[in-house]
């Protein structure tokens, strides 16, 4: 199963970005295999409307759940439409993130944070 975290940088080894859309970098992450199989380089200079885009390219890829600290009202509709579910995280390194959730002790998140 595909997850996607906002990041800071490329690795498990980075922080995970407080901004989901205008984030660096997205992970996707195969939480099955256990490895990373996409780092997109997120072009953020677009002023509106950038979450939505976000959420729509992590549809396409297959993605079915998002780890993040922030999501905004109109991409978690695009989420939520496309059934991939949202957990939220405090600051911590991406391989934190990954094992917090497979130990079940991330929040879901229902509506928007921002």
């Amino acid at each position: 199963m595909k997850i996607a975290i906002p990041s800071e940088g490329k690795t498990l080894d980075s922080m995970i970005n407080d901004r989901y859309a205008r984030a660096e970098y997205i992970i996707i992450y195969d939480i099955d295999r256990e490895e990373i199989i996409e780092v997109i380089e997120n072009d953020s200079s677009e002023a509106h409307g950038k979450g939505s885009k976000v959420s729509q390219l992590l549809t396409n890829k297959g993605v079915k759940i998002l780890i993040t600290q922030n999501v905004g009202k109109n991409a978690l509709e695009v989420l939520k439409a496309a059934n991939i579910e949202v957990y939220l995280s405090k600051k911590d390194t991406i391989k934190n993130a990954i094992q917090k959730l497979k130990d079940g002790t991330l929040e879901k998140i229902e509506n928007p944070t921002n």
